[in-house]
């Protein structure tokens, strides 16, 4: 039986290491290191070029500043990422302002002073700095994008930006860095992590007019940061200003796609009037010329306002934004998911609508106190794609996808001095996902027509038609009959404190507690064997393998870490030492052979033992002596065990020039596996009748861990061109996989758990260069060559293994996401009131794994060649272009993004026969087959996108 929340609290707490954690609980008040920069550097005077100590130094905009001492020297931190004006004061001398000093997360900026004697009262010397080409403080390969360059790049969302970095590729809708699965990517805001644990997606949405700062590092991060592999996301959001501030921005826009053709496609209509190519109809039209021209085809409206409340004690900063596209993926509506001829419209697939939001108010309580509370939100929608080519001519049977997220966060920072720092965060997210057909689950529009098809329909009076069935058939009707529902609700306490101890030393440490609360309910509606339904269709029972439901399950998570950046003129390291402890609060079957607590196998589990001898007899097998569901908990479980994990981090920055930094890093890391591997199809419901059940969740399973290496390069050239090249390797083990069959007690009965099998190993190389806006023009580009090759691409990949009787794969193959060359570059041209940029990626082609006809696997047994051919390569151009047009304080902006500037056809998936995206010679008879089934616009990327835009800012 589980104890309950008030004992298993108490166990939590005192099988805790609290040794391990009390250096770190001692140390860390509190601080949010994640979200802050620092500012250096040494006042002279101008004449002589001696220091000068007492000089009053202050950050514009915030309350926090600093002296220098005796040396001339001062140190500021715990300031946000921003631009800002840092003034020097001093009696006798002009008063010296430098501006455009641009702090970022976790660097140093250096700003020094040469003040000169006053020869008017109240002169001012005003200085524009320059922008470090090279932080000899980077001791681990990292890419940052700040407000104003998201704001000149033809990007639109997060992800956009996300994917045109070095060592960033994409496959299958998930990021991967640095050769990692999608869900080893930590997402956090403004210091804290909001990734959703149960399958590591993003918890919340949040919208480039709203990010300050973009930090993603693909290196050995720092100990500060927690439960990711391969790659850390930060986002800094805006911080409400001291004037107001705003804009208001919208566009609409269409695809713009050439040819014809595409309709009959997707109609089965008119198959002799296009070209036939081995039994492929509609042999060349292009896959989207069935896109016509409409303005209204996607719409975005937003705005956003900052400023004060209450002078500079109180402000606030406020974004939202209403975005809907009907997509690019569209069927015909054929059918009516009651099996009825439908009027043949063309109806989206891939619709999308959201609904985000994004607040700040901020509190200066004293010139050493602040409090703020940010607040995102988003809702969005869609057609849930679950299955586009069975139901492309019957898209009214494709259930629906809504999607909502909430995170708050409460923090309080406390500035002890100008080189001391805590602060308090509270922070909680909630993620509630559904999908579903129809919201009633029994809607009378539910059938049973996927269950039981029938032979043949009256499809008008009189008129019947016969109802053809296999492969290469649409559906002719049906409702997607699977529901799904799943919420996650996380309450996290993180505490930093940072802590400049000596001029060399920036010490920071804290501790992050977090708890998730988790509940999902999962299951297909199956057919009524009583027929008492008008549908024929029923909830599958609560207790039987067709159901899934998780609630009042609670993970906890915590950490704590201590880390020292030293910084000397020689060099520069990045030391610390991170303790992660984990308890899923998840329980496991006591005896594996039997696990199902529903329907037991074991005779001694069904039946009470009356006279003890530790058998069940023949006259103890009766109705009336069987066991209860109660009595069986009471015993059947045991709790899984606690993890805990003590991962050091290193990193050390050497400068050989002026304007050379070499850097290595090394690190341990670790993950614990996204909760649906701990938690999937909850209750070990396996059945009696033979097989191979599951793959079903282990709540005992291990971290997930890897060891990381690189070492880099940055060479500055001049005053603006920059070269960055590094290396990296990455060893991963315990990778998520799927157990070896289990046996159950009853012969021919098993099942599968997820467990730690799988493994991999990343090596590669990037090189970037780039040229600083300094005039009329900036530029980046960016090469990496990357093998990233493992045992299995995905736990479910080994299911067909696992359950055929085959051994694990003990040896690597390409991963699904093995991209060989990626090539990134961005342009940038532009005046005061005028710009333009281009983003071109270029990439090699992913895997894919290469058939004969009949889906026969290529090659000579055992040999499985996985992943052993490539699909064709990719490229794509994307333009943005603006003209500003000031009147008065408002500055209205006219602008032209173009997605996909050449219409390239990108293949994301590809006929495993010939390793293209438009034939395959695996087509039976044409008579036998429906016309265009073969016809796959899904197998292709975006096409292009042209929307024209007015943003008002003031």
């Amino acid at each position: 039986m589980r104890p309950s929340a008030s004992l298993r609290a108490l166990r939590l707490r005192f099988a805790l290491p609290l040794g391990v954690f009390v250096g770190a609980l001692v140390l860390a008040p509190a601080a949010l290191a994640q979200t802050t920069g620092k500012i250096t550097g040494r006042v002279t005077d101008a004449a002589t070029g001696e220091t000068l100590p007492g000089v009053n130094i202050v950050v514009e905009g915030t309350t926090v500043g600093a002296a220098t001492d005796i040396d001339g020297e001062y140190t500021i931190i715990g300031i946000r990422p921003g631009t800002y004006t840092v003034v020097a004061s001093y009696v006798g001398y002009a008063t010296q302002r430098t501006e455009n000093v641009r702090v970022s997360v976790d660097l140093t900026t250096e700003v020094d002073f040469r003040l000169g004697e006053e020869d008017i009262q109240g002169e001012e010397v005003i200085v524009q700095a320059d922008a470090e080409l090279v932080r000899p403080d980077l001791t681990s390969a990292e890419f940052r994008v700040t407000s104003e360059q998201i704001e000149s790049l033809p990007v639109q969302e997060l992800g956009d930006v996300l994917t045109a970095q070095a060592g960033v590729t994409t496959s299958g809708g998930g990021i991967h860095i640095r050769g990692g699965r999608s869900k080893e990517v930590a997402y956090f805001i403004d210091g804290v992590r909001v990734t959703d644990s149960y399958d590591g997606s993003q918890a919340v949405v949040i919208e480039n007019d709203g990010i300050e700062e973009l930090q993603v590092i693909a290196g050995t991060y720092n100990a500060e940061y927690g439960q990711a592999m391969s790659g850390i996301i930060n986002v800094v959001t805006k911080d409400p200003g001291d004037t107001f501030e705003g804009s208001f921005e919208a566009f609409s826009g269409t695809y713009v796609v050439t040819g014809d053709g595409g309709a009959d496609a997707l109609r089965s209509a008119n198959p002799d009037d296009y070209p036939v190519r081995n039994e492929f109809t509609y042999y060349g039209v292009d896959p989207y010329s069935y896109l016509d021209l409409d303005p209204a085809q996607y719409s975005n409206l937003q705005g956003s306002l900052s400023g004060p409340i209450l002078g500079s004690r109180l402000g606030f900063f406020a974004l939202g934004r209403y975005f809907r596209n009907d997509g690019w993926l569209y069927g015909a509506r054929v059918f009516n998911p009651d099996g009825t001829r439908g009027d043949s419209a063309l109806v989206p697939m891939n619709d999308y609508e959201k609904f985000s939001g994004q607040a700040t108010l901020k509190f200066q309580l004293n010139r050493a106190m602040r409090l703020s509370l940010t607040g995102l939100g988003s809702y969005a929608t869609g057609t849930n794609l679950t299955n586009y080519l069975g139901f492309r001519q019957n898209p009214e049977g494709l259930p629906t996808y809504y999607d909502r997220g909430v995170n708050v966060n409460l923090q309080f920072q406390h500035n002890l001095s100008s080189t001391a720092f805590y602060t308090a965060n509270l922070t909680t997210f909630y993620k509630d996902f559904r999908s579903y057909a129809f919201e009633d689950p029994l809607d009378p529009r539910y059938n049973d027509f996927l269950i039981n098809t029938p032979d043949s329909l009256e499809v008008a009076p009189g008129v019947i038609e016969r109802i053809p069935t296999g492969t290469g058939r649409f559906l002719r009707g049906g409702v997607d009959l699977g529901r799904f529902h799943r919420t996650t609700t996380a309450y996290t306490f993180k505490t930093d404190f940072t802590w400049q101890v000596l001029e060399e030393h920036l010490l920071k440490t804290g501790v992050e507690a977090r708890v998730d609360e988790l509940f999902l309910e999962s299951y297909s509606l199956i057919q009524d064997s009583s027929r008492t339904s008008p549908d024929g269709l029923m909830v599958p029972g609560q207790n039987t393998n067709e159901f899934q439901r998780l609630d009042d399950v609670r993970p906890f998570t915590l950490s704590a870490y201590v880390q020292d950046k030293m910084e000397y003129e020689a060099f520069i390291v990045n030391a610390g030492l991170r303790v992660d402890y984990f308890d899923s609060s998840g329980q496991i079957p006591a005896d594996p052979s039997d696990p199902n607590v529903f329907n037991p196998q074991r005779l001694i589990n069904r039946y009470h033992d009356l006279n003890g001898n530790g058998q069940i007899d023949a006259d103890e097998e009766r109705d009336d002596n069987r066991t209860t569901l109660e009595e069986r908990l009471a015993y059947w479980y045991t709790d899984a065990e606690p993890k805990v994990q003590i991962s050091p981090r290193l990193g050390v920055a050497y400068p050989i020039t002026s304007s050379g930094v070499i850097h290595f890093s090394y690190g341990h890391f670790l993950q614990i596996p996204t909760f649906e591997y701990l938690f999937n199809n909850p209750g070990y419901r396996i059945g009696t009748s033979s097989g191979t059940y599951g793959p079903y969740g282990f709540a005992d399973i291990e971290p997930q861990r890897t060891v990381m290496y690189e070492i880099g390069l940055q060479q500055g050239f001049g005053r603006d061109f920059l070269l960055d090249v590094t290396g990296f390797y990455r060893d991963v083990r315990d990778w998520v996989s799927v157990s070896p069959p289990i046996e159950a007690t009853l012969p021919g009965v098993a099942y599968l758990v997820y467990t730690n099998l799988d493994f991999s190993n990343v090596r590669g190389i990037t090189v970037a260069f780039e040229k600083r806006f300094n005039g009329r023009f900036s530029f980046d580009a960016d090469y990496t060559f990357q093998i990233a090759e493992g045992s299995n691409s995905s736990p479910e990949e080994a299911i067909a293994a696992q359950t055929g009787g085959d051994a694990p794969r003990l040896r690597v193959i390409p991963l699904n996401w093995d991209q060989r060359h990626t090539f990134n570059a961005s342009v940038f041209v532009g005046g005061r009131t005028w710009g333009a940029s281009t983003l071109v990626r270029l990439g090699a082609g992913y895997p894919y794994t290469p058939v004969r006809g009949r889906g026969e696997v290529i090659g000579i047994p055992p040999a499985v060649p996985t992943n052993s051919d490539r699909r064709p390569s990719t490229f794509q151009a994307d333009l943005y272009a603006y003209r500003d047009f000031p009147v008065g304080r408002f500055t209205p902006r006219v602008y032209l993004q173009v997605y996909n500037l050449l219409d390239t056809r990108n293949a994301v998936n590809v006929f495993g026969d010939t390793g293209q995206p438009d034939v395959t010679l695996d087509i039976p008879a044409r008579e036998t087959i429906d016309a265009g089934y073969y016809f796959r616009p899904d197998f292709y990327a975006e096409p292009r996108r042209v929307q024209l835009g007015l943003q008002v800012s003031f």
